[in-house]
């Protein structure tokens, strides 16, 4: 179910910092894979330039493109990847993430990686980041990376939403398998976590009936038991199954990744688009900027 044969690591000059390339060549490593390095170019100044001018457009683009290309070369000339199979891709787009989408789904990836950017919630709400992008346009797996190499002895935190629907399943078996895989590579812990939402009984008038301490303790347990056999029938882990007790997962997660020393998070994501994903939401874009750990998004 979790193969790593192709990687495609994003590299975007508008940010001072990649972690995204290391990551990706330290990847290839771990699974023997091939990595195409991937960037998008545009030079907006070719907008003004009138149709009657005798410049030529088209080695302009040729120039720019092949001056990002010696840019990207140079920073894995400076990475340990003399043993990978690497090639490189240059998008034209005046949209830095509608090239790249478009490039990512012609293509047969197993992964997307690139480095995280954060945004302030203003921003967040003047217009929709690149990485958000990535989560609900590609199909691709995405891993966003915030930090330099993996320690030695890491530990790996898959969150799991046990629902009764087949898609969830599947969807939660995937965060599993990979978690468990990553961790045996990586000889890293894998742990497994699922929160628990608070049941919102309303029994006030029943109080006298039954213990509502009790009752809460009852489920809760019906819960754990359910988690820990759905994923005992999915994979052996290193690590131990955590339930944790909370309203919403994005306030969760976070909580139990630094109290887990977590420095990978694998969770699902559904990929909602348009008026859906603004409403609604998905979880893995709510804590993407909350959390400190790298974050694996599984499709």
């Amino acid at each position: 179910m979790f193969k790593l044969n192709h990687i495609v690591a994003i590299v975007d000059f508008r940010q001072s910092q990649h972690f995204a390339l290391p990551r990706a060549v330290e990847l290839a490593h771990l699974f023997s894979c091939k990595i195409t390095v991937l960037a998008n170019t545009y030079e907006s100044f070719m907008e003004f330039i009138p149709s009657s001018s005798a410049i030529d457009r088209r080695l302009i683009k040729q120039e720019a493109i092949e001056q990002n290309q010696d840019k990207l070369k140079a920073m894995v000339a400076e990475l340990d990847a003399a043993d990978i199979d690497i090639s490189y891709q240059t998008v034209w787009n005046k949209s830095f993430h509608v090239g790249l989408i478009e490039f990512i789904n012609q293509n047969d990836f197993d992964l997307v990686v690139k480095t995280a950017r954060a945004h302030s919630n203003l921003q967040k709400l003047l217009f929709t980041p690149t990485d958000w992008h990535l989560l609900r346009e590609t199909k691709t797996n995405n891993l966003f990376v915030k930090k330099g190499s993996w320690p030695s002895k890491s530990s790996i935190l898959g969150a799991i939403n046990i629902e009764d629907d087949e898609q969830h399943r599947e969807l939660n078996k995937k965060i599993i398998v990979t978690t468990v895989k990553l961790a045996e590579v990586c000889q890293a812990k894998a742990n497994i976590l699922n929160v628990f939402p608070w049941p919102m009984i309303k029994l006030d008038k029943f109080n006298h009936l039954f213990d509502k301490k009790g009752l809460f303790l009852d489920i809760k347990q019906q819960h754990s038991k359910a988690v820990n056999s759905f994923v005992e029938s999915v994979a052996k882990i290193s690590g131990k199954v955590i339930v944790a007790e909370g309203l919403e997962p994005e306030e969760t997660i976070p909580e139990m990744v630094k109290s887990s020393y977590s420095d990978l998070l694998v969770m699902g994501t559904v990929g909602r688009k348009g008026v859906q994903a603004a409403v609604i939401g998905n979880t893995a874009e709510k804590i993407l900027d909350e959390i400190e750990c790298e974050v694996l998004a599984v499709k």
